[in-house]
Protein backbone atom coordinates (compact mmCIF):
# COMPACT_ATOMS: atom_id res chain seq x y z
CA UNK A 1 0.00 0.00 0.00
CA UNK A 2 1.05 3.73 -0.55
CA UNK A 3 0.12 6.76 1.45
CA UNK A 4 0.87 10.39 0.58
CA UNK A 5 2.04 12.60 3.18
CA UNK A 6 2.63 16.12 3.81
CA UNK A 7 2.78 19.01 6.46
CA UNK A 8 2.98 22.25 7.01
CA UNK A 9 0.59 23.96 4.24
CA UNK A 10 0.47 26.81 5.80
CA UNK A 11 -2.33 28.42 4.12
CA UNK A 12 -0.68 28.05 0.92
CA UNK A 13 -4.02 26.65 -1.19
CA UNK A 14 -2.18 26.51 -4.85
CA UNK A 15 0.37 24.66 -3.06
CA UNK A 16 -2.09 22.29 -1.41
CA UNK A 17 -4.27 22.00 -4.78
CA UNK A 18 -0.98 21.02 -7.06
CA UNK A 19 -0.71 18.07 -4.07
CA UNK A 20 -3.89 16.78 -4.27
CA UNK A 21 -4.10 16.90 -8.11
CA UNK A 22 -0.43 14.97 -8.06
CA UNK A 23 -1.73 12.55 -5.65
CA UNK A 24 -5.03 11.40 -7.81
CA UNK A 25 -2.78 11.13 -11.00
CA UNK A 26 -0.84 8.40 -8.35
CA UNK A 27 -4.05 6.76 -7.86
CA UNK A 28 -2.92 7.15 -3.90
CA UNK A 29 -5.76 7.02 -2.22
CA UNK A 30 -4.61 6.95 1.96
CA UNK A 31 -2.88 10.55 2.60
CA UNK A 32 -2.06 12.04 5.83
CA UNK A 33 -1.38 15.72 6.77
CA UNK A 34 1.03 16.21 9.90
CA UNK A 35 -0.78 19.46 10.53
CA UNK A 36 0.02 23.35 10.68
CA UNK A 37 -2.32 23.34 7.58
CA UNK A 38 -3.38 26.82 8.97
CA UNK A 39 -1.20 30.14 9.70
CA UNK A 40 1.11 32.29 7.98
CA UNK A 41 -0.60 31.95 4.76
CA UNK A 42 -3.39 33.74 3.41
CA UNK A 43 -5.91 30.58 2.78
CA UNK A 44 -6.61 29.19 6.00
CA UNK A 45 -9.96 28.34 5.02
CA UNK A 46 -9.75 27.12 1.70
CA UNK A 47 -7.14 25.13 3.13
CA UNK A 48 -9.41 23.26 5.66
CA UNK A 49 -12.03 23.07 3.53
CA UNK A 50 -9.65 20.89 0.90
CA UNK A 51 -8.36 18.67 3.68
CA UNK A 52 -12.14 18.43 4.61
CA UNK A 53 -13.66 17.56 0.92
CA UNK A 54 -10.72 15.21 -0.09
CA UNK A 55 -11.10 12.98 3.73
CA UNK A 56 -7.57 13.62 4.55
CA UNK A 57 -6.48 12.11 7.82
CA UNK A 58 -4.69 14.97 9.81
CA UNK A 59 -3.04 15.20 13.10
CA UNK A 60 -3.23 18.69 14.98
CA UNK A 61 -0.14 20.84 14.46
CA UNK A 62 0.38 24.20 16.74
CA UNK A 63 -1.07 26.36 14.91
CA UNK A 64 -4.41 24.11 14.86
CA UNK A 65 -3.93 23.89 18.68
CA UNK A 66 -3.52 27.71 18.53
CA UNK A 67 -7.19 28.38 17.06
CA UNK A 68 -8.76 25.57 19.46
CA UNK A 69 -6.62 25.60 22.71
CA UNK A 70 -5.88 29.25 22.44
CA UNK A 71 -2.20 30.95 22.03
CA UNK A 72 -1.50 30.63 25.86
CA UNK A 73 -0.20 27.38 25.68
CA UNK A 74 3.13 28.66 23.87
CA UNK A 75 5.41 31.55 25.96
CA UNK A 76 6.88 32.40 23.09
CA UNK A 77 4.00 34.03 21.52
CA UNK A 78 4.56 38.17 21.12
CA UNK A 79 1.77 40.56 20.60
CA UNK A 80 2.14 40.79 16.47
CA UNK A 81 1.93 37.33 16.32
CA UNK A 82 -1.41 36.62 18.88
CA UNK A 83 -2.93 39.32 16.58
CA UNK A 84 -1.96 37.08 13.19
CA UNK A 85 -3.49 33.61 15.28
CA UNK A 86 -7.21 35.81 16.61
CA UNK A 87 -7.11 36.24 12.27
CA UNK A 88 -6.76 33.22 11.59
CA UNK A 89 -8.95 31.56 13.89
CA UNK A 90 -11.43 34.49 12.46
CA UNK A 91 -11.45 32.87 9.21
CA UNK A 92 -12.88 29.66 10.12
CA UNK A 93 -15.97 28.65 10.40
CA UNK A 94 -18.46 26.03 13.11
CA UNK A 95 -17.20 23.09 10.12
CA UNK A 96 -13.68 23.62 10.93
CA UNK A 97 -13.52 24.18 14.34
CA UNK A 98 -15.67 20.55 14.17
CA UNK A 99 -13.48 19.33 12.13
CA UNK A 100 -10.69 19.86 13.93
CA UNK A 101 -12.05 18.89 17.14
CA UNK A 102 -11.92 15.36 16.05
CA UNK A 103 -8.36 15.57 15.35
CA UNK A 104 -5.65 13.87 17.71
CA UNK A 105 -1.74 14.74 18.20
CA UNK A 106 -1.12 11.17 16.75
CA UNK A 107 -1.44 8.59 14.41
CA UNK A 108 -0.52 4.86 15.64
CA UNK A 109 -1.32 2.40 12.39
CA UNK A 110 0.91 -1.11 12.16
CA UNK A 111 1.84 -2.10 8.61
CA UNK A 112 3.12 -6.23 8.52
CA UNK A 113 3.83 -5.65 11.68
CA UNK A 114 5.91 -2.91 11.82
CA UNK A 115 4.89 0.22 13.82
CA UNK A 116 4.75 3.79 12.55
CA UNK A 117 3.89 6.62 14.28
CA UNK A 118 2.28 10.11 12.65
CA UNK A 119 3.14 13.31 14.71
CA UNK A 120 3.22 17.21 13.95
CA UNK A 121 6.34 16.89 16.27
CA UNK A 122 7.69 14.32 18.72
CA UNK A 123 5.75 14.91 22.19
CA UNK A 124 6.63 15.62 25.18
CA UNK A 125 3.17 14.64 26.80
CA UNK A 126 -0.11 14.42 25.71
CA UNK A 127 -1.95 17.49 27.91
CA UNK A 128 -3.67 20.34 25.29
CA UNK A 129 -2.67 22.57 28.07
CA UNK A 130 0.04 23.63 27.30
CA UNK A 131 2.41 23.35 24.06
CA UNK A 132 3.00 19.64 24.06
CA UNK A 133 5.84 18.95 21.15
CA UNK A 134 9.50 18.93 21.97
CA UNK A 135 11.48 21.83 21.76
CA UNK A 136 13.42 21.86 17.96
CA UNK A 137 16.82 21.98 20.35
CA UNK A 138 16.28 18.36 20.40
CA UNK A 139 17.90 18.65 16.93
CA UNK A 140 21.17 20.57 17.85
CA UNK A 141 22.24 17.99 20.99
CA UNK A 142 21.63 14.72 19.23
CA UNK A 143 19.33 13.54 22.31
CA UNK A 144 16.71 12.89 19.65
CA UNK A 145 18.15 9.98 18.83
CA UNK A 146 17.27 8.92 22.40
CA UNK A 147 14.34 9.98 22.41
CA UNK A 148 13.44 8.17 19.23
CA UNK A 149 14.51 4.73 20.45
CA UNK A 150 12.91 5.36 23.65
CA UNK A 151 9.10 5.46 21.44
CA UNK A 152 9.34 1.72 20.24
CA UNK A 153 8.62 2.39 17.14
CA UNK A 154 9.84 1.09 13.26
CA UNK A 155 9.35 4.69 12.03
CA UNK A 156 8.03 8.05 12.76
CA UNK A 157 6.71 10.32 10.63
CA UNK A 158 7.25 14.19 11.46
CA UNK A 159 6.99 17.95 10.33
CA UNK A 160 7.00 20.94 11.93
CA UNK A 161 10.86 21.55 11.42
CA UNK A 162 9.92 22.95 7.62
CA UNK A 163 13.76 21.21 6.30
CA UNK A 164 13.42 17.42 4.96
CA UNK A 165 15.57 15.45 7.10
CA UNK A 166 15.84 11.84 8.48
CA UNK A 167 17.25 9.98 11.03
CA UNK A 168 18.79 6.95 11.20
CA UNK A 169 15.73 5.18 9.06
CA UNK A 170 14.00 5.77 12.07
CA UNK A 171 12.44 9.22 11.84
CA UNK A 172 11.44 11.42 8.46
CA UNK A 173 10.60 14.59 9.00
CA UNK A 174 8.63 15.42 5.78
CA UNK A 175 9.41 19.32 5.27
CA UNK A 176 6.99 21.99 4.63
CA UNK A 177 4.73 21.76 1.70
CA UNK A 178 3.20 25.38 1.98
CA UNK A 179 6.07 27.72 3.23
CA UNK A 180 7.86 27.62 -0.03
CA UNK A 181 10.08 29.80 -1.53
CA UNK A 182 9.68 28.83 -5.05
CA UNK A 183 7.01 27.36 -7.81
CA UNK A 184 8.29 24.18 -6.15
CA UNK A 185 5.91 22.42 -3.19
CA UNK A 186 6.70 18.69 -2.12
CA UNK A 187 5.32 15.81 -0.34
CA UNK A 188 6.20 12.01 0.25
CA UNK A 189 5.16 8.69 -0.55
CA UNK A 190 5.43 5.76 1.66
CA UNK A 191 5.37 2.40 0.56
CA UNK A 192 4.18 0.02 3.34
CA UNK A 193 5.34 -2.86 1.41
CA UNK A 194 8.84 -1.94 0.85
CA UNK A 195 9.03 0.72 3.40
CA UNK A 196 10.55 3.59 1.79
CA UNK A 197 10.21 6.94 1.10
CA UNK A 198 9.59 8.54 -2.14
CA UNK A 199 10.01 12.64 -2.30
CA UNK A 200 7.53 13.88 -5.25
CA UNK A 201 8.35 17.68 -6.09
CA UNK A 202 5.16 19.04 -7.59
CA UNK A 203 4.99 22.57 -9.70
CA UNK A 204 2.10 25.10 -8.28
CA UNK A 205 0.81 28.04 -9.25
CA UNK A 206 3.52 30.84 -7.86
CA UNK A 207 1.72 34.16 -8.97
CA UNK A 208 -1.72 33.14 -8.07
CA UNK A 209 -0.52 32.79 -4.32
CA UNK A 210 0.98 36.11 -4.68
CA UNK A 211 -2.11 37.40 -5.96
CA UNK A 212 -3.69 35.62 -2.71
CA UNK A 213 -1.07 37.49 -0.41
CA UNK A 214 -1.83 41.12 -1.90
CA UNK A 215 -5.22 40.62 -1.57
CA UNK A 216 -5.82 39.74 2.38
CA UNK A 217 -3.73 42.48 4.33
CA UNK A 218 -3.60 40.24 7.56
CA UNK A 219 -1.86 40.82 10.82
CA UNK A 220 2.35 40.09 10.14
CA UNK A 221 1.70 39.66 6.50
CA UNK A 222 4.93 41.44 5.09
CA UNK A 223 7.11 39.77 7.41
CA UNK A 224 5.59 36.26 6.87
CA UNK A 225 5.64 36.92 2.80
CA UNK A 226 9.21 37.62 3.01
CA UNK A 227 10.44 34.86 5.66
CA UNK A 228 8.57 32.04 4.97
CA UNK A 229 7.23 32.71 0.99
CA UNK A 230 10.47 34.64 -0.23
CA UNK A 231 8.28 37.58 -1.36
CA UNK A 232 9.67 41.07 -0.23
CA UNK A 233 5.68 42.92 -0.28
CA UNK A 234 5.93 46.67 -0.43
CA UNK A 235 2.71 47.91 1.56
CA UNK A 236 2.02 50.68 -0.26
CA UNK A 237 1.61 48.35 -3.67
CA UNK A 238 -0.54 46.35 -2.14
Amino acid sequence: MKIAIFADIHGNKEALIAILKDIEMQNIKDIICLGDVIGLGPNPKECMNLIIENNIKMVLGNHELYCLVGTHIDNTIEEGEENHHQWIKGQLNDKHFEYLSKCKLSLEEVYNDKKVLYEHFLLKNNSKNEFPYCNLDILKDNSINQFIDNLGYDLVFVGHEHKEFSINNKLYCVGTSGCRLDSKTRYIIFDTDKFNVETILVKYNREAFLDELLKYEYPERLFISKWFFGYEIDKKFT
